[in-house]
């Protein structure tokens, strides 16, 4: 089956509207971005190293996170030893928001075609 691109963003005008108006959060695009790849990438992640990865400044990511974290979606943890480390942590909160958001994508697409009704689609990422 092609890509349509259209089809594509409605799927994701369509989730993104379900979610606001349905969901726990609201997140700007770099909020969500960020909460992407908190989850989908191994951690623990330093916010200079989420920085350097999306080519964010360090005070922009910081504000990104403090909503995240404010919402429960993602924890700061403190290094013991060294005290200005901060790593940044998943949640069962921010799983289940994306979990649920994954779903949503994967109904709308079986829905309209995108993906065969029959396919099993896995929304947690094989372990390595």
């Amino acid at each position: 089956m092609a890509a349509n691109p259209m089809a594509s963003l409605e799927m994701m005008r369509r989730v993104s509207e379900e979610t606001l108006r349905t969901g726990p959060v609201d997140l700007t695009a770099r909020q969500f971005t960020l909460l992407l790849t908190v989850f989908m990438r191994p951690g623990p992640h330093a916010v200079r190293d989420l920085a350097a990865g999306l080519e964010l400044p360090k005070p922009a990511v910081t504000r990104a996170l403090d909503v995240l974290e404010k919402q429960g979606l993602v924890r700061r943890k403190r290094d013991q030893k060294d005290k200005r480390d901060v790593s940044i942590h998943r949640t069962v909160k921010g799983a289940v928001f994306l979990y649920d958001y994954g779903s949503s994508v994967v109904e709308y697409a079986r829905e309209t075609g995108m993906i065969d009704k029959d396919i099993e689609v896995r929304l947690v990422p094989e372990a390595a």
